[in-house]
């Protein structure tokens, strides 16, 4: 468990370009943006499928955002490695 915590404590301190929190703030959005959806839907339908279909949906999108952000942090990691 000690490991898992000085993972986290190194990646909060490799994240340069304050693109982790942004990635949360966005991914949480959407994901609930979704949940709602599926909710909503639910309520004025009653199909389980369209609210597994949803809450499936805003899971994705949640780790999809987040993949992307860790992408473009490493392509700023190595546009900046090669200023220097």
């Amino acid at each position: 468990m000690s490991l898992a915590r000085v993972k986290k404590t190194s990646d909060t301190v490799q994240d340069r370009h304050k693109t982790q929190r942004i990635a949360r703030v966005l991914a949480l959005t959407v994901s609930a943006l979704f949940a709602a959806i599926a909710v909503a839907g639910f309520q004025r339908t009653g199909d389980f499928l369209q609210l597994g279909v949803f809450l499936a949906l805003s899971v994705v999108a949640y780790f999809v955002i987040v993949f992307i952000f860790k992408g473009v942090d490493r392509l700023l990691d190595s546009v900046d490695d090669r200023e220097h």
